[in-house]
C-alpha cells in the first residue's frame, strides 16, 4: 500500500517538473472570452480579458468540429477597459451553421492553456427545422466571390445548388447545411442572379444576388436658361447593374436630394439660384463619386429657342421675325445664326444686336421654296448657342427668266439647228410657259418669230441664198419675258475641207488646247457632237472665256466607245467661225461588230482576203490594223498583221490543196474584236490540170520505157538467149546421094535422137517423114499418154535418096510410101531439149534442115498447099527435112495433134537451121541487132 503511495507522489512531482520546465504553469488562461456576430457583414467579433499581447485563436464549425481557422495574432488590450478586442470575417455567412471558439495566450517560451469554446449558434440548429439560404439580397461588385449555403429542412434530403441554372459543386458544413462557392461573378441582370436549392423532390430555397458597378457618373456643368436660376448637368457613367429602387444610384446636389434624377428620368438637376460652386454626389450599395462645378452666371448663358416665327417674302428677298419667351432676353447682347435650305442650296447667316427679333434674309432666289431656322446665343462671354428655332418654310415669289445659253449648230451649208439649254429651277424663276425663236436675215430685213412648248430646246435653221442669218431665243414665264439671247450662223466646215486631228481621251475626258486667237472678243465656243450623227444629235457646247486657250471635256457628258467630232469656234462682233477640230473617243472599246463583207479568192495557190471595214458607229475606237489568222483545229495561227486601218486587203501565198478557214479581227487600243469568218476549198486550176494530166501520164510512159530499156540491155544475153536462141542445124553424116540405106543420125548436142531401123523404104519420098512414136503406140496399143507431159514426142524419119527421080512419087498416098518402099531403111528420130523459140517465117524456103511450117490447129486447110510446098523444095539437093507431107498417110493424122505449130520435131521452141549452104538470113531489125548487140 505504502509502495502505490509512493509511486503517485514520484509521478505527480514529474508531472508538477515537466509542467514547469514548458512554462504552462507561468501565463494565465485568457478570461471572458465574448462573441458577438455581425450577420450582414458576417465578420465575428471576439472580446477577452487578459495580460498577454499574444494570443492563439482557433474557430471551429461546431457540429462537425471542422477547424475553419487557427492563426497567431497580437492584440493590445484597450487601456480603458483592459479588454482584447479582435474580428475574423467569415468566407461564410454566419448563419449556414453553429460557430465555436476557444484562444490561448502565448510568448516566447510559453502557451497557456485553451480557454473554454464558446459557440454561436447558427441557423441549421434543430430548433429551426425549416429550410434556408444565406445570404440573401446581397449586393457584390463585379468579379468578387461567394459563398452560398443551402440549409436543408429537417428529413429532407440534399441534391443540388443551382446558380444562374448550373449545377455547382458543393461542400458540406453540417448535417443540415451544404455551400457553394462562385468566384468571378459576372454582372447580374435587371433581376438579379438567383441561387436555387433543390431536393430530389422538389425546390427547398433559394437567394437573389446583385453584382454590379459602383457610379461612374463625371462633368458635372451648370447652367442659366433664364439669366437667374442655375441647370446642372452632367454624363451618366456606365451602368451599374444595379436596377432595384433600393441598390439604384442615388444623387444630391448641395445637399439637396435631386428628385428626377433620381427616379432615372434626366440627368439634371436645378437650382433656384445661381451659386457659382456645386457638388454632386453619386452614392449606390457598392460606392460613392463626388463631382464639382464653379462659374459666374454671365459666363454660363443658354438661351432658349425663338419662338412664333414669320416671314415677309418676295421674289428676291424675305424678311423674319420671331419673339423671346423669357423677357429679361430682350436687354442681353446676343448672336443669331439663321440656316437657309432650299432647292440645290444650303447656307447659313449670322446677325448681332441686342434682344435680337428679326432679320432681313437677301439674294434669295425667285420661285424657290426655302427652310429657316435661328437659333442665338450671349455675344459676351459666348458659352454655346441656345435652342433652335422649329424649320420655318417660304416661298419667294417669281421673277421674268435668265437669258438663255444658245448655240446655233451647222449640219450643212445651208441647214442648220439652233439650240439652247434649259434653265434650272435658280434660273427660271417660276415655272416656264414657252419659248420664243425669231429669225432674222440680212436680206429680208425683219424678224419671224414662233413659240414652241417648254420641252422643246432646238429649232431647225435654213439659209437662204446662202446668207447669214441671226437666231433670238426667249424664255418666258407668268412673270414676263426673258432677254433675247442671240446667235448668227457660223461658216459650216466639212471634216473634209479641214485638217482634223486625232483625239485620245484622258480618264473618260477629253483635254483640249489650242493658241489663242487675237479676234476672241466673245471669248470661244467648244462643241462637240456624235460623228456622223444627222438630224436631231445630241449637241453639246460650253462657253469659254477669251482668257482662257483650255477646256476639259467631262465624262458625264460623254459616252465610251462613241467617236466625237470637238469643234472650237472663235466668237466675234460677227458669226463665229472655226478655229480647230478634232475627232476622239473619251474611252476607246474593242469592235463591237467584225469586220464586214469579208471574201476569199483563189489564184493559182494564193488566196486573196478582201473585207470592209464596220460601219463608224460599230467602231468604237480608232481602228489601228487588223490580223489575220488561219484556223488550225483548236488554235489560230498568225498569218499576218497590217498595221495599216485604210489596207483592207490581203494575199496568203502558197498553200496547199485543201480547205483552209481565215479569221480576220479589227483592233483597236482596247483589244480585238470577235472577228470575221471565211472558209475556201483550194482547188487546181483548169489550165493546170489540163497540163498535169497530158504531162504526168507521158512523164510515166517515158520513165517506164527507160527502166525497161535499161533493164532489157543489162540483160541482153539473157534476152537473146530466152526469145531468140541460135539452133544448130542437124548433121548427117554420109553420102545422101548413095543408094538408099539407113540413116545415121547422130545425136546433136542440144538434142536427143533415137534412131530405129527399119527395112521399108519409100523411094517417092525425098525426105524424112515424122512419124510420133505415140501416134504409132496409140494405134497399136491403145495406150493412154499424158498429155501434160513435157517430155517431146518421138518422131520417126524414113530415109530416102536424093536424085533425079520423078516428082510422082512425092504425090502418091502416103500410106503406100511406108510398105511399098523396097530396101529402105526406117529411122526414127526423138529431139529434146531445144529450149531457144524463134520466129520460123520463111525456114522452108530455103535448103538445109527445115522443120514443118503445117499448123496442127488447121487440119482442114487445102492439100494443094502442101504439094505445092514440096514441090519448090524438091528442087534443092542434100537433106531436107519434112515441110509437107502428105495428108492420107497415117503419120499426118497422128501428127496433127501436136505439129501443129512452126517447132522443131516435138518440141515447143523454134529450131533454127545451120547449113551453111541452104541457111535463110532473117530480115535485120532495131530490135534483133539490139538483142545481138551489134551495132
Amino acid at each position: 500500500m505504502q509502495g502505490w503511495v509512493i509511486l503517485a507522489l514520484c509521478l505527480s512531482l514529474g508531472v508538477l517538473r515537466s509542467r514547469g520546465q514548458n512554462g504552462l504553469s507561468e501565463l494565465p488562461v485568457p478570461r471572458g472570452l465574448s462573441l458577438q456576430p455581425d450577420l450582414p457583414a458576417q465578420t465575428l467579433s471576439l472580446s477577452w480579458q487578459s495580460d498577454s499581447s499574444l494570443f492563439d485563436i482557433e474557430i471551429f464549425h461546431t457540429e462537425l468540429m471542422n477547424v475553419v481557422l487557427n492563426e497567431t495574432v497580437a492584440v493590445k488590450a484597450d487601456p480603458v477597459t483592459g479588454r482584447c478586442g479582435w474580428t475574423w470575417r467569415s468566407p461564410s455567412p454566419l448563419e449556414c451553421t453553429s460557430h465555436s471558439v476557444q484562444i490561448r495566450a502565448r510568448n516566447q517560451q510559453s502557451v497557456s492553456q485553451w480557454s473554454p469554446l464558446q459557440t454561436i449558434p447558427g441557423s441549421d440548429i434543430p430548433e429551426k427545422s425549416d429550410s434556408y439560404m444565406y445570404p440573401q439580397d446581397k449586393v457584390v461588385p463585379v468579379g468578387s466571390n461567394m459563398t452560398f449555403c443551402c440549409i436543408v429542412k429537417e428529413k429532407f434530403n440534399f441534391k443540388e445548388i443551382l446558380y444562374k441554372g448550373q449545377t455547382m459543386s458543393a461542400t458540406r458544413l453540417s448535417r443540415r447545411t451544404y455551400a457553394i462557392t462562385v468566384t468571378n461573378q459576372p454582372a447580374s441582370a435587371k433581376t438579379g442572379t438567383n441561387v436555387v436549392c433543390c431536393s430530389p423532390v422538389l425546390t427547398l430555397t433559394g437567394a437573389v444576388v446583385f453584382v454590379g458597378y459602383p457610379p461612374g457618373d463625371e462633368g458635372l456643368v451648370c447652367e442659366t436658361r433664364d439669366l437667374a436660376s442655375a441647370e446642372c448637368s452632367w454624363k451618366k457613367g456606365r451602368d451599374t447593374h444595379l436596377k432595384r429602387k433600393i441598390n439604384h444610384t442615388n444623387y444630391t446636389l448641395n445637399g439637396r436630394d435631386c428628385l428626377e434624377a433620381n427616379e432615372g428620368k434626366t440627368w439634371l438637376c436645378s437650382s433656384k439660384v445661381w451659386e457659382e460652386n456645386w457638388t454632386l454626389v453619386a452614392r449606390n450599395p457598392l460606392g460613392t463619386v463626388r463631382l464639382t462645378d464653379s462659374a459666374q452666371l454671365a459666363d454660363r448663358v443658354h438661351l432658349l429657342a425663338p419662338a412664333n416665327v414669320t416671314a415677309v417674302v418676295e421674289a428676291w428677298k424675305a424678311t423674319l421675325k420671331w419673339s423671346w419667351p423669357v423677357a429679361a432676353y430682350k436687354k442681353l447682347e446676343m448672336l443669331c445664326q439663321l440656316k437657309l435650305i432650299g432647292h440645290e442650296l444650303s447656307s447659313t447667316r449670322n446677325y448681332s444686336g441686342t434682344g435680337l427679333s428679326s432679320v432681313m434674309l437677301e439674294d434669295l432666289w425667285p420661285d424657290v421654296d426655302y427652310t429657316v431656322t435661328v437659333r442665338c446665343g450671349s455675344k459676351h462671354a459666348f458659352w454655346k448657342w441656345g435652342d433652335e428655332s422649329a424649320p420655318y418654310s417660304i416661298h419667294t415669289k417669281m421673277d421674268r427668266p435668265d437669258a438663255l445659253d444658245v448655240w446655233l449648230w451647222m449640219d450643212s451649208s445651208n441647214t442648220g439647228r439652233v439650240f439652247w439649254k434649259p434653265l434650272s429651277v435658280r434660273k427660271s424663276h417660276g415655272a416656264l410657259v414657252s419659248y420664243k425663236v425669231s429669225q432674222s436675215s440680212a436680206e429680208e430685213g425683219g424678224w419671224t418669230s414662233v413659240s414652241l412648248p417648254p420641252e422643246r430646246l432646238n429649232h431647225p435653221v435654213i439659209l437662204n441664198n446662202g446668207s447669214d442669218i441671226t437666231v433670238a431665243v426667249a424664255a418666258q414665264n407668268p412673270a414676263g419675258l426673258s432677254q433675247p439671247s442671240t446667235v448668227t450662223t457660223p461658216a459650216y466646215r466639212a471634216d473634209s475641207q479641214l485638217s482634223v486631228s486625232e483625239l485620245l481621251g484622258t480618264n473618260g475626258s477629253f483635254d483640249l488646247s489650242w493658241q489663242p486667237n487675237a479676234n476672241a472678243s466673245g471669248g470661244y465656243v467648244v462643241e462637240w457632237v456624235p460623228t456622223g450623227c444627222r438630224d436631231l444629235c445630241p449637241v453639246n457646247w460650253e462657253k469659254v472665256p477669251e482668257s482662257d486657250s483650255s477646256f476639259t471635256v467631262k465624262p458625264d457628258s460623254l459616252e465610251e466607245g462613241v467617236r466625237y467630232t470637238v469643234s472650237v469656234y472663235v466668237l466675234s462682233a460677227g458669226p463665229a467661225s472655226l478655229l480647230q477640230r478634232w475627232h476622239g473617243y473619251s474611252q476607246e472599246m474593242i469592235p463591237a461588230e467584225p469586220v464586214g463583207e469579208l471574201s476569199a479568192n483563189q489564184t493559182g495557190s494564193d488566196v486573196l482576203l478582201s473585207w470592209k471595214a464596220a460601219a463608224m458607229k460599230h467602231q468604237r475606237g480608232f481602228i489601228r490594223g487588223y490580223t489575220i489568222y488561219l484556223a488550225n483545229a483548236a488554235r489560230l495561227d498568225l498569218v499576218a498583221n497590217i498595221s495599216d486601218p485604210e489596207v483592207r486587203s490581203y494575199r496568203v501565198k502558197g498553200l496547199p490543196l485543201s480547205s483552209h478557214k481565215f479569221i480576220v479581227k479589227a483592233y483597236t487600243s482596247a483589244g480585238e474584236d470577235t472577228g470575221s469568218t471565211v472558209a475556201i476549198k483550194m482547188e487546181m486550176d483548169t489550165a493546170d490540170m489540163l497540163f498535169v494530166g497530158i504531162l504526168v501520164p507521158l512523164a510515166a510512159m517515158f520513165c517506164c520505157l527507160i527502166l525497161i530499156s535499161i533493164c532489157c540491155y543489162k540483160k541482153r544475153e539473157w534476152v537473146k538467149k530466152a526469145f531468140y536462141p541460135e539452133i544448130p542445124g542437124p548433121k548427117v553424116p554420109g553420102d545422101w546421094s548413095s543408094p538408099p540405106g539407113p540413116l545415121d543420125v547422130k545425136p546433136s548436142p542440144h538434142s536427143l535422137v533415137q534412131i530405129v531401123e527399119s527395112p521399108e523404104w519409100d523411094f517417092r519420098k525425098k525426105g524424112l517423114v515424122p512419124v510420133p512414136e505415140e501416134e504409132e503406140e496409140f494405134e497399136n496399143d491403145n495406150i493412154e499418154v499424158d498429155t501434160d507431159s513435157d517430155e517431146p514426142a518421138l518422131l520417126r524419119y524414113y530415109n530416102q535418096v536424093v536424085g533425079d527421080g520423078s516428082h510422082s512419087n512425092h504425090v502418091s498416098d502416103s500410106s503406100g510410101s511406108s510398105t511399098a518402099s523396097v530396101g529402105s531403111t526406117q529411122t526414127e528420130v526423138t529431139y529434146t531439149g531445144i529450149q531457144s523459140p524463134s520466129s520460123s517465117q520463111g525456114v522452108c524456103d530455103g535448103g538445109g534442115y527445115r522443120p514443118q511450117m503445117q499448123s496442127a490447129a488447121d487440119p482442114a486447110e487445102p492439100q494443094g498447099e502442101f504439094e505445092a510446098d514440096f514441090q519448090d523444095d524438091s528442087l534443092n539437093t542434100g537433106y531436107k527435112p519434112q515441110c509437107s507431107w502428105q495428108l492420107d498417110s497415117p503419120e499426118a493424122e497422128n501428127l496433127s495433134g501436136s505439129l501443129g505449130s512452126p517447132t522443131s520435131v516435138t518440141s515447143s521452141q523454134f529450131l533454127l537451121p545451120e547449113s551453111s549452104e541452104e541457111k535463110p538470113q532473117p530480115s535485120s531489125t532495131w530490135f534483133h541487132s539490139f538483142l545481138s548487140g551489134k551495132s
